[in-house]
This record gives structure tokens, C-alpha cells and sequence, in this order.
């Protein structure tokens, strides 16, 4: 049980971000269980996240989770429930109207500056993290995405299409196009999941992309459209056009193929 109230420990910590900001968190809990007497903002901003706190560091509360869910790794999204930020924020202001009640205008003014402060030093520059980048469009989605899915895109009124695309595509498709249908999803991507796709095996390949079996997998599951890999970073064991695809068109580096064969299979098999 030791050892499962440790690791909550350390979830909480790295979900926090460290000591910090965490520390400013509690210390806002302590000054509202004796400051604040509305008893609907004590339950909001005291009995709410105390309870939940309790239960996410209780052991056996951890093991039901883990069972009921079937995966430990998202257990610290418990913590999601609680409103850290605006429980902190609370605090301060509920200090700051204190102290000019009790003090004058000057010291509100102080201390809520004060708090302002500690909070953003304890904090960090999210823009400069290496996961954020200028947004491109309206879609906040990398713009060769959005091409490749409106080269391919079927019109108004005709059937969804599936596509084949690659793994650091298929993040994006599933959010801009629901009417392109992938071979595999982000269920295949995650390595913890630990899920066998034969198409994904093969256009993972860390050097060359097998075309003539790729083609086999997918012409049997009616794909018409392949977009393959960025040809800087990944080879073809054969030029796809001696398998009868047709290029249409090469966005930001990444081959956009259409299969007249898979297409000819598909009217053959549903009229």
C-alpha cells in the first residue's frame, strides 16, 4: 500500500510541475479553510478538492481505478477534476480584499502584485516549448495536412474514401476530415498500446517501404489513396507507379498516390 501511495506522490508532482506551484495550491487551501465562511464556496473550493485530493492518494481508491479502467497510466487525470488554478487565484483575491478591508487599498494591492508574481515565476513560457509552433490556419493543424486531405477528399455527396497515411499524419487527419478513413488511427501509433497493424508495420519501416506487399493490404481493404512518407526521410523498395498507382500530386515533400486497381476492386465487389 506504501509503495501505491508513493507512486500517487509522484504522479501529483509531475502533473503539478513540481513543488511550486503545488505548494501555492495548498497554501490557498489552508488560508480558505480558515478564511473563507460561505459555506456553497467552502464546498466549491475546499470540500470538492480536499475529498478528491484524499481519494487520489488513498491506495485502495488507486487499485479499484486501475481495475475498473484496465490502465494505471491515466489515473492523473483524477486531478483534472480539481481546479487548481482558479483555487490559487481564488485565494490570492480573497486575501487581497482582506487585507484592503483590514490594511487599506495599498496593502490589497500589495499582496494581490505579490501573488501575481510568485505565480508567474513558478511558472514556465509554454510558447518556447518545443511542442508549440505558430499556427498556420484557422484548424490550428500543419497545412500540408490540410491540403493532402482536400486533394483527396471525396465530394459533396459521394462515399467516404480510405487512405493510407503517415504516422506523424495521422494525428491531424481524424481532427480536419471525417470523411477520410484511415487504415489506422492513433490506437496503432502509441507503442504502450501495443497494437499489431500489418499496413502500419510496413509504412513504420525505419528505411524502406515495401510497396508491392503495402499494395497487397491495401488493395484488400479497398484503399485508394496512399500518401507515403516524406521522401527525405524514408525510400520505396520500388517506384509505385510499376504497381499501377497514378501520382497526383507531391505536398510539402510527402507523395500522394491514387490507386485506379483499388478502385476498379471496389465497383467490381459493390456495383
Amino acid at each position: 500500500m506504501y509503495g501505491i501511495f508513493m507512486e500517487s506522490v509522484v504522479i501529483f508532482k509531475n502533473y503539478t510541475g513540481g513543488r511550486y506551484l503545488a505548494a501555492l495550491f495548498l497554501l490557498s487551501l489552508v488560508y480558505l479553510l480558515v478564511a473563507e465562511k460561505n459555506k456553497k464556496r467552502r464546498a466549491m473550493f475546499l470540500y470538492m478538492p480536499l475529498s478528491l485530493l484524499l481519494l487520489f492518494f488513498f491506495p485502495i481508491f488507486r487499485k479499484v481505478f486501475v481495475r475498473l479502467m484496465g490502465d494505471g497510466d491515466t489515473y492523473y487525470r483524477v486531478l483534472w477534476l480539481i481546479p487548481m488554478g482558479i483555487i490559487t487565484a481564488y485565494g490570492a483575491i480573497k486575501l487581497a480584499g482582506q487585507l484592503c478591508e483590514k490594511r487599506g487599498v495599498w496593502a490589497g494591492r500589495a499582496a494581490f502584485a505579490a501573488a501575481a508574481v510568485l505565480v508567474i515565476a513558478g511558472g514556465k513560457y509554454v510558447y518556447g516549448s518545443q511542442y508549440m509552433s505558430k499556427a498556420e490556419n484557422m484548424y490550428h493543424l500543419p497545412q500540408h495536412v490540410i491540403d493532402i486531405c482536400d486533394l483527396i477528399a471525396p465530394e459533396e455527396g459521394e462515399p467516404r474514401v480510405w487512405a493510407v497515411f503517415p504516422t506523424d499524419l495521422v494525428y491531424f487527419v481524424r481532427q480536419y476530415d471525417t470523411n477520410i478513413q484511415l487504415l489506422y488511427g492513433r490506437e496503432m501509433v502509441e507503442p504502450k498500446w501495443q497494437y499489431a497493424e500489418p499496413v502500419h508495420t510496413i509504412m513504420n519501416h525505419p528505411t524502406t517501404i515495401d510497396i508491392e506487399e503495402l499494395l497487397k493490404l491495401t488493395r484488400e481493404r479497398y484503399c485508394t489513396y496512399i500518401v507515403l512518407p516524406n521522401v527525405k526521410d524514408k525510400g520505396v523498395s520500388e517506384e509505385p507507379e510499376n504497381f499501377g498507382l497514378e501520382l497526383i500530386d507531391t505536398i510539402s515533400g510527402y507523395p500522394v498516390y491514387y490507386d485506379p486497381v483499388a478502385a476498379a476492386i471496389i465497383e467490381e465487389t459493390f456495383g
